[in-house]
């Protein structure tokens, strides 16, 4: 791997981490607290984003620089990623539905309930949490390998 990219794909990650730090702080607010302080559901939504974001770019570098792919979309991206083994099954069942959550937030940003966003936000960290360890653990054997 060019060590542009690494460098690139360990910005990411440290980023995710940091991100994963703010989410655990905010998913202890109280629903009904959420649901009347647009500072913590504004902070949670952006912090949602960058996580989602993280994820996928770092998925992209590694389906590119390793298997050769270009997917098309957010989706795409999760997919693929559960089918050349870099997250498991089970990882790409609890991520389903986290790329639409995204565009919702970006494109949607009008009709995003609060109440989904603090759902999202309770499983995010958890989530995100096992992407940088396949994200990690996949680029430590393939470093090991020389691939």
């Amino acid at each position: 791997m060019a060590p542009e990219v690494k460098s690139s794909i360990l910005a990411k990650l440290k980023k995710l981490e940091d991100t994963m730090e703010k989410l655990e702080a905010l998913r202890k607010t109280p629903f009904e607290k959420f649901l009347y302080d647009f500072q913590i559901q504004d902070a949670s939504m952006y912090n949602l984003v960058i996580g989602i974001e993280a994820i996928t770019d770092v998925g992209n570098y590694l389906l590119a620089e390793h298997f050769h792919r270009s997917p098309e979309t957010y989706e795409d991206i999760i997919n693929q990623l559960g089918e050349t083994k870099i997250i498991s099954e089970e990882l790409l069942e609890q991520s389903k539905g986290m790329a639409r959550f995204r565009n919702l937030l970006i494109h949607l940003y009008e009709v995003v309930e609060p109440e989904s966003v603090y759902e999202n936000l309770q499983k995010a960290p958890h989530i995100f949490r096992e992407f940088a360890v396949a994200f990690s653990d996949f680029l430590e054997k393939t470093d090991e390998s020389g691939k």
